[in-house]
């Protein structure tokens, strides 16, 4: 499953629901009001075009915006019982984190990326479990080393990695 920690557009929340049908999630989460459920937008508003084709049904999205979640998303999201055995991992830059390259992914992951113009809240990185960074080509004593991804690149990175070691690949 994956969990957009308060996405800023809804074109992120389908590019996120894109990759996540295609590469294998199941379950497509977002917190906040900032791009609310789609039943509930504007005339004319919609996500993109990835939405409406029938092989995304597979993934099933939900929005988190209540005050129940706001506070502690993941826990509302691991106290039901179909999402229970989830083992949460946030994707974040920071020193402490394990390299996507020699991550070994859990068989039930929870991926939870922050927002386009932000890092992943506080209240979401204290119910992961693992910390992941996805590395690239920038030195890391460069002043852009450590500049993210935007939001549906890491999404697709990180599922893509799951899905490739899953089926045996390795550099």
């Amino acid at each position: 499953a994956v969990l957009l920690d308060y996405p800023k557009f809804p074109f992120n929340v389908g590019s996120a629901l894109r990759a996540s049908a295609l590469l294998g999630a199941s379950h497509l989460f977002w917190t906040g009001d900032r791009v609310s459920d789609p039943d509930h937008w504007p005339e004319g508003a919609r996500l993109p075009r990835e939405e409406r084709m029938r092989c995304y049904a597979r993934t099933r999205m939900t929005n988190l915006p209540g005050p129940e979640t706001v506070t502690r998303p993941i826990e509302h999201i691991l106290k039901c019982d179909e999402y229970h055995y989830l083992t949460p991992v946030c994707i974040e830059i920071s020193d402490s984190a394990e390299d996507l390259r020699w991550f070994e992914h859990p068989p039930h992951a929870l991926y939870v990326f922050g927002p386009e113009d932000g890092n992943v809240s506080r209240r979401c990185r204290a119910g992961c479990h693992r910390f992941v960074k996805i590395p690239n080509a920038i030195p890391e004593d460069d002043p852009d080393g450590r500049t993210p991804y935007n939001l549906a690149s890491a999404v697709n990175i990180v599922l893509y990695d799951r899905l490739a070691k899953a089926q045996g690949y390795r550099d």
